[in-house]
């Protein structure tokens, strides 16, 4: 009997073969499994876009990478950005335009005018003239005037060497007292007065200069030259 089965144990591989259809591979035996194996560390594939990508990113972090990217000019992403090349130019001529002068472009804040009447007068008919000096708001916001005083304008009358002959404030009074002026936008203000004519020459041309008072900026000057 104990032959019989190592002879059987012998001889059943072939029969297992012979059943087989013909040109069939005979199974692979299974793999025994290891437990080790699951925890097992696999190496990177060196051909795989994203070890790449991974080496890149550990270069550029690197002291070596940051000292390689400082050495390489970087164009920026924004045309509007400050070292674009758009931006540069733009700035080259503006600064080089800016000294120029290429005319008046923007309108005065304020406009002033002083009108005497009559322009052509006699010194014999006519002791006084009559002024009268504004003051227009060009803006589209409300102009304030502060004063110390009650005096909002002063005029000066002065001849062809510049000495004042007549000062129109000097023989008026005015009270130590604020006040404010207000000029709505695209309005004005006027001041009609009387200038003397009593220190004035035939055919001489003086310059009657009227301002107001606080605010240099808005003087305004005419001539006239009386005849006899």
């Amino acid at each position: 009997m104990k032959s019989f089965a190592i002879l059987l144990a012998l001889v059943a591989p072939g029969i297992l073969l012979a059943q087989q259809a013909p040109g069939a591979k005979p199974s692979p035996k299974p793999a025994v499994s290891d437990p080790a194996s699951a925890f097992a560390v696999v190496p990177p594939d060196e051909g795989s876009p994203f070890f790449a990508e991974r080496q890149s990113a550990k270069f550029a972090m690197s002291q070596e990478g940051q000292a390689a990217e400082d050495s390489v000019a970087v164009f920026p992403k924004s045309k509007d950005s400050p070292d674009s090349v758009t931006t540069i130019f733009t700035k080259f001529f503006t600064d080089m335009f800016a000294s120029m002068r290429l005319g008046r472009l923007r309108a005065e804040k304020t406009t002033q005018n002083i009108a005497v009447d009559p322009s052509e007068f006699s010194l014999s008919e006519r002791r006084e003239l009559d002024t009268t000096y504004a003051v227009r708001n060009n803006t589209k916001k409300i102009m304030r005037l502060d004063f110390n005083t009650t005096q909002r304008i002063d005029i000066l009358t002065s001849d062809a060497s510049g000495k004042v002959i007549e000062k129109w404030s000097e023989d008026r009074a005015f009270q130590l007292q604020e006040g404010i002026v207000i000029i709505n936008p695209k309005e004005r203000i006027e001041y009609p007065e009387k200038v003397a004519t009593r220190e004035m020459k035939p055919s001489e041309t003086y310059t009657i200069k009227a301002d107001v008072v606080g605010y240099p900026d808005y003087t305004e000057t005419t001539t006239v030259t009386p005849s006899p």
